[in-house]
């Protein structure tokens, strides 16, 4: 569907042509519908912490490990958001993707 020498600026474009950007929308969309009450509920004082939805069939959020869960969950996504951003920033300072990179060299298969 994408040619090889499609560049990172060009592929959102790209995406919308086949239809893939349409199906990101339309479940974010659907998302931000559902959680649309929780948060009206969370702002109005409902005790209800931020991303509890009250949905743990497995009981992993009991105990005296959620607190930390918490923590590495939050670390989790600064460093993932500092990731992409510095993904970005490379492609916009230099003109080639993560892999396109000059000092990229694929790693040896097998031994």
């Amino acid at each position: 569907v994408y040619s090889g020498d499609l560049k990172l600026t060009k592929l959102h474009d790209a995406a919308v042509k086949t239809g893939t950007m349409g199906q990101i929308l339309f479940w974010l969309s659907t998302f931000e519908i559902v959680a649309t009450a929780a948060t009206i509920q969370m702002l109005q004082g409902s005790g209800r912490a931020p991303g509890d939805f009250g949905f743990d069939p497995l009981g992993l959020g009991k105990g005296d490990k959620m607190a930390r869960m918490q923590i590495c969950e939050i670390k989790n996504g600064r460093l993932a958001m500092m990731a992409f951003s510095g993904i970005i920033h490379h492609y916009f300072i230099t003109g080639k993707g993560p892999v396109s990179s000059p000092n990229h060299k694929p790693e040896p298969q097998g031994s």
